[in-house]
């Protein structure tokens, strides 16, 4: 009997060693992004109205996620141009989209992309993608334009263009961008 309990105790010392031991790691992918920054850039809600004073640019969503288990984290812009309005410049509106997002300060700085997608009214036609080639945030534009278009930015380091769009961008939170004028018109 005594060597039964002997043993029991042990298990229950090497497993409680093994639980606290695990409990305390921090090398988890998502402990090395920064995130919650105490200063700099604008909140996610400022973003949002930011992006919204475009003239006829709605936001339909802005959100981001906490890292996956790979430890990549980013964010998803979509906006939609509303009746009557045309883009006019579209590189100045991915320019304007990715340094706003850049900017936020709330949640996890983005390391993997910024998913930018615009909605066109029935029959308009804008391809962002071919806006983020232009505008040099992207290589090539893989999906024709039509009422709806999407690009990621890529923001790995690990990849060319990547490592472009993070020397670009500069340390985050990065600064709050001024709306540019003439990013829309009325039709």
């Amino acid at each position: 009997m005594g060597v039964k309990r002997v043993l029991a105790a042990a298990t229950v010392v090497v497993s409680i060693v093994t639980f606290v031991g695990c409990a305390a790691r921090t090398d988890r992918p998502s402990d090395t992004i920064p995130h919650d920054a105490p200063s700099g850039g604008q909140t996610l809600a400022e973003m949002q109205d930011s992006l919204g004073s475009i003239p006829g640019i709605t936001v339909t969503d802005a959100s981001s996620a906490p890292p996956n288990i790979k430890g990549n984290t980013g964010y998803s812009i979509d906006l939609e141009v509303e009746p009557g309005y045309t883009v006019l410049d579209g590189p100045a509106l991915v320019d304007f989209v990715v340094a706003s997002v850049w900017s936020v300060r709330e949640g996890y700085m983005p390391n993997a992309q910024i998913d930018i997608s615009v909605s066109m009214p029935p029959g308009g036609v804008f391809d962002v993608a071919a806006a983020a080639v232009e505008s040099g945030w992207a290589k090539e534009a893989r999906l024709p334009a039509g009422e709806r278009s999407t690009v990621g930015v890529l923001l790995n380091p690990n990849k060319d263009q990547g490592a472009r769009n993070l020397e670009r961008l500069g340390s985050w939170p990065g600064d709050v961008p001024d709306a540019p004028g003439g990013i829309t018109a009325q039709e």
